[in-house]
């Protein structure tokens, strides 16, 4: 996707966040919001999957740390939706980013700007990326 200068892009789609660093949870969920996107905020893998499993059918992107926990949120919301897009956030010096890179799955390096997250939510809702995870893989 090309980036026009001065142009962040915009979306109505439903995004589940999930990052248990409040401060990223709360920037990413703002900067996203400003930008038309609805955004479910989950602390947790529990309360993103009881948030997930009550609103499945709206949700069109799952935004998830590349950890542990992230990871595996993606494994079981990806068993009953194998084609949801799923997006992790790394900040580079973790494991699960290497994990998420060398799987070629999309991520969004941290910290992250507003053009940025725009644009790589963007991109990722429009390719309509949902490959199915690899059960049991691990970090």
């Amino acid at each position: 996707m090309r980036h026009s200068p001065g142009v962040v892009p915009r979306g109505s789609e439903t995004i589940l966040l999930m990052d248990t660093d409040p401060e990223t949870r709360k920037l990413a969920a703002f900067r996203l919001g400003k930008q038309g996107y609805t955004v479910l905020e989950a602390r947790n893998r529990a309360e993103a999957f009881a948030m997930f499993d009550g609103r499945a059918g709206d949700v069109q992107l799952l935004l998830l740390e590349a950890k542990g926990r992230g990871w595996e949120l993606a494994e079981e919301v990806t068993q009953y939706h194998p084609h949801i897009p799923v997006l992790f956030m790394c900040d580079g010096s973790a494991k699960g980013a290497q994990f998420v890179v060398e799987q070629g799955l999309p991520f969004l390096r941290k910290p992250f700007t507003m053009c940025k997250i725009a644009w790589k939510v963007r991109e990722v809702l429009d390719s309509r990326i949902g490959r199915p995870m690899t059960a049991g893989a691990s970090f």
